[in-house]
């Protein structure tokens, strides 16, 4: 769901939220609207109510793991994880974490990617939410599901900053709950643009 559907109608925080991420059209190829959320990292304020909103929202929830997809969910997650009381865990591409992981395969437009988490880092029955900075065709998000529910943690939601108005009609992913920030900014010049979902 989006946040202004739960609660937060009119809330002047998703307003500058949304103002202060940067369209960048035809980037990193012709057609694509890339939502550099670089811009928002700049704006203090703009990133502590983005920070703010996702710790309200899960306080409360007993969440032990928050689990951050690389990248982009790496910018979120830790301050997410610290203002709630849980542990950040990273979920990474292929290579990259030193210890025995588990992986998980997964589809995407222009081929095939894959998410890996240390074994060890999630343990059975701990609670869990998956951040991650964009969500367009949610192929990412339901691989981080896959890949912590084989680990034993119970995932309770997927979390975004940026979500394409086609999530709202199925506003789950893989039985999963998905709440999400702001849609996408266009630019008049790119009218015929597509946003960037090459990371999810």
């Amino acid at each position: 769901m989006f946040a202004e559907e739960n609660g937060l109608k009119g809330d002047p925080r998703l307003q500058a939220i949304s103002q202060a991420i940067r369209v960048v059209p035809n980037f990193p190829k012709q057609g694509i609207m890339f939502q550099d959320i670089t811009t928002l990292l700049l704006d203090h304020k703009a990133f502590k109510d983005t920070v703010d909103i996702f710790v309200d929202r899960y306080r409360d929830m007993h969440i032990s793991v928050v689990a951050g997809v690389e990248a982009r969910g790496f910018l979120f997650g830790p301050s997410i994880a610290l203002g709630i009381g849980a542990k950040f865990v990273p979920l990474r591409k292929p290579r990259k974490l030193p210890g025995e992981v588990i992986s998980e395969k997964y589809s995407l437009e222009y081929g095939n990617d894959c998410l890996e988490l240390h074994v060890g880092a999630v343990q059975p029955g701990e609670r869990a939410i998956v951040i991650d900075d964009l969500v367009a065709t949610g192929g990412t998000l339901s691989a981080a599901i896959r890949l912590l529910e084989r680990s034993g943690a119970e995932v309770v939601e997927c979390a975004c900053v940026i979500g394409v108005p086609d999530v709202k009609g199925h506003c789950r992913l893989i039985g999963k709950p998905l709440y999400v920030l702001v849609e996408p900014r266009q630019v008049d010049k790119c009218s015929r643009c597509e946003v960037d979902s090459s990371f999810g």
